[in-house]
């Protein structure tokens, strides 16, 4: 009997012996949660801080290109007031050795000379002020060409 009741003691003690372990691993899985729970609680507020710089550096960057813009809108404003509408002034007319071509539409057949004369007077009227519309007009031709000769012509200048 006396074996019995030691077995019994023996018993009773490991049993003990294992609720204070067991008690003491959830005391540390308690503070375990409270570390976790502290740790996302500061991450989640770096967030919050780091979101707040990145909008502040957005309004800054949108108030200086807002700024830049309404600069741009002004200048534009201001200098279209000091232009005289194309309205009012009255169309120019091309000098009188400028020779009227046959209208872009109708087809032509031309020696390569006149090809030559238009590309010649497209660049004097060029080079006298005319706008690329005004002289493709007086030469009754169309505003690519005038174009294109231009800045062929601009280019073979450059090189």
């Amino acid at each position: 009997m006396i074996i019995f009741i030691f077995i019994s003691i023996a018993l009773h003690l490991v049993s003990f012996l294992c609720i204070v372990l067991l008690f003491l691993k959830q005391s540390k899985g308690s503070n375990l949660k409270e570390e976790v729970r502290e740790s996302m609680q500061s991450y989640i507020e770096q967030l919050e801080h780091e979101n707040d710089q990145l909008i502040d550096r957005v309004k800054t960057l949108v108030e200086k290109r807002e700024s830049k813009i309404d600069l741009r809108l002004r200048i534009l404003e201001q200098s279209r007031d000091k232009v005289v509408p194309e309205e009012d002034v009255p169309p120019r007319e091309p000098p009188k050795e400028v020779q009227q071509y046959p209208k872009p539409g109708s087809v032509v057949l031309q020696h390569p000379s006149v090809r030559n004369d238009r590309k010649q007077q497209a660049l004097k009227l060029y080079k006298e002020g005319f706008t690329i519309n005004e002289i493709a007009k007086f030469l009754n031709c169309g505003v690519g060409e005038v174009e294109l000769i231009v800045t062929i012509h601009g280019r073979s200048q450059q090189l």
